[in-house]
């Protein structure tokens, strides 16, 4: 499994070569693989993910924009968890 994510990372970031066009990397393939909304999980409740972004901050990251029970927020994707055998597992995994 490490094998496979090294090279769909590989796959994602060939032509990007600082932080910032990485991170870009990652966003346009989830923007293009996930569809929105996906399920998620987020501090144990179930979440709607209605979006992805990169906020100015790199040190944050990727985000993900949620909703649960009618509020919406924003929150770091590293703290989205999706099933793991989806597309969006697989890619989340490779984040």
């Amino acid at each position: 499994m490490e094998h496979t994510l090294a090279r769909l990372i590989d796959e994602i970031t060939v032509d990007a070569y600082d932080t910032t066009e990485q991170l870009s990397a990652f966003l346009q393939v989830l923007q293009d693989e996930i569809g929105t909304p996906a399920s998620a999980v987020v501090l144990g409740m179930d979440v709607e993910v209605t979006g992805f972004d990169l906020e100015g901050d790199e040190r944050r990251g990727l985000v993900a924009h949620c909703r649960y029970r009618g509020a919406a927020g924003t929150i770091a994707l590293a703290d989205v968890h999706f099933e793991p055998d989806s597309v969006a597992g697989w890619l989340h995994a490779a984040y």
